[in-house]
């Protein structure tokens, strides 16, 4: 399957070490990697190939290389690592920072999209695949299924590198990263390894939720799990918005109730923009199990949000269930071309239930702030636990196994189009301290590039900080896979 990344590695090699430190160099390098395509700067094609999905950026790398061969892509790593350059890899390009196209050379991925079930039930995954393309494709050969995104655009690399949670995650499999059972990467010289639990085992440590500066992965081998045979996709809806006291009450209630729910039941709390002085709210999730028992479990939840909330449950097979929150046109068909926003984003992740002030005060701040905003935004709020917090916190290092709940606080431009308003950071950030001015944990996935060093580090990856900082200097002391917020 690596025929040739020998051969080609060496003579790249040799021909970037004529010369260090420019992104002429390593365009003259990789000028010589037969087959490779090559967008620098100004060239037909770079300006499409380079378009983020967070427009609110204009990232403009040296370079960017669509390889169709292992061996092209460790050449492209090798050209960059002998002219003192930064590469990136883009999987699918979704991430909140734009940090896939950070590097000096950009390798995407789009062209490795090969999928492979084996007897034990596991699946080779080449990371140019995204989640809507593996899901379907495990499904229909055999009826498998793994825990991951909603979304069927984003790519597995940097959902895996980061954790990768989905609604099955609580009762089946954990995170994606958890699922992991080796990867084929390429390190900063240039050279191919495997890392598992007994090959590069601190590599294979820090590729399970430590992010894209470790190395670039080619591909995941995932453990799956057989598909739900129902999945109860579920909401409650009520009449109309909510004023402060009656949101906080809802809130209240529902997180007091997934405080102790049961592993088979996903909970998603959504809220959003209303009247002045309103917010509107809606719960929803699913249940993996049957239709009687899903309306069974889910009548105390009912009962106790009270406000005429009103339950709707359908029975769906597993493919449909995860279109039902897929988005867009409600398929997990990534042949369309992708869309963009213009955002900001930040996450919060709680260890426990947050105090009814804390509640009230963050509803206050949406019902009264979120109206004169010029921002379209949301808070969706998802319970985890589970399988989740079943992994130890230094077993991988995705550090914040005790997650409860986890905050995705977003706003977009009006019209999802750049100029970003200019209240719309301050609006997110205030959004935070409103709930949490002190907080103990973040979700990389949704990552937030306004953090600090300090903060960064200490929210994605607490007590394993020391570790990840000790691997980065023996897999890639150059920094060649280096980016604002990766070690």
């Amino acid at each position: 399957m690596w025929a040739g990344a020998l051969s080609t590695l060496s003579f790249t090699l040799l021909l970037a070490t004529l010369a260090k430190g420019s992104v002429q160099t390593a365009q003259a390098c990789l000028s010589m990697v037969p087959g490779l395509t090559v967008f620098a700067q100004g060239s037909p094609g770079y300006a499409a190939a380079v378009t983020p999905f967070n427009l609110r950026f204009s990232p403009s790398p040296g370079l960017i290389v669509t390889p169709t061969t292992v061996a092209q892509i460790q050449s492209a790593v090798a050209c960059g690592f002998n002219s003192s350059l930064h590469v990136s890899a883009r999987s699918g390009g979704h991430s909140y920072a734009a940090y896939a196209l950070s590097g000096d050379i950009v390798v995407d991925m789009s062209n490795f999209k090969n999928i492979t079930m084996n007897a034990d039930h596991t699946v080779v995954v080449q990371t140019g695949n995204r989640l809507g393309d593996v899901a379907t494709t495990i499904f229909a050969q055999g009826k498998r299924a793994l825990p991951h995104g909603s979304c069927p655009y984003v790519g597995t690399g940097g959902h895996t590198l980061y954790g990768g949670f989905g609604f099955l995650s609580r009762f089946s499999g954990g995170l994606l990263l958890d699922t992991v059972q080796s990867a084929k990467v390429v390190l900063a010289n240039g050279t191919l390894v495997t890392a598992s639990a007994s090959s590069h085992p601190d590599l294979f440590f820090a590729l399970r939720g430590g992010g894209p500066s470790f190395g670039l992965v080619v591909e995941w081998t995932y453990l799956t799990s057989a598909a739900p045979p129902t999945t109860v996709n579920y909401g409650i809806g009520f009449p109309s918005s909510f004023n402060i006291a009656q949101a906080t009450a809802v809130y209240t209630a529902w997180q007091a109730f997934a405080a102790s729910a049961p592993e088979a039941l996903a909970m998603a709390a959504v809220l959003g923009r209303s009247d002045s002085g309103k917010v509107s709210l809606s719960l929803e999730g699913n249940y993996y199990g049957t239709l009687s028992k899903a309306k069974s479990v889910l009548a105390p939840l009912v009962a106790s949000v009270g406000h005429g909330g009103t339950l709707t449950t359908k029975a769906l097979g597993w493919i449909e269930g995860l279109e039902a929150f897929a988005g867009g046109d409600g398929t997990l068909n990534t042949s369309a071309p992708d869309g963009h926003d213009t955002f900001f984003a930040k996450s919060l992740i709680t260890s426990q239930p947050s105090s009814n002030a804390s509640i009230k005060s963050w509803i206050t701040y949406l019902a009264t702030q979120g109206d004169s905003t010029d921002t379209n935004w949301f808070a969706q709020i998802d319970l985890y636990g589970g399988k989740i917090s079943a992994v130890a916190s230094n077993a991988t290092a995705f550090a914040n196994r005790n997650a409860f709940l986890v905050y995705q606080l977003y706003a977009s431009s009006s019209t999802g189009t750049p100029p970003y308003p200019s209240d719309g950071i301050a609006f997110v950030n205030n959004m935070l301290n409103a709930l949490e001015p002190n907080p103990q944990g973040a979700y990389p996935n949704y990552i937030d590039p306004s953090l600090t060093t300090e903060q960064w580090q200490e929210l994605y990856f607490g007590s394993n900080v020391g570790r990840l900082e000790s691997i980065k200097k023996s897999v890639d002391p150059s920094n060649v896979f280096g980016f604002v917020e990766g070690f």
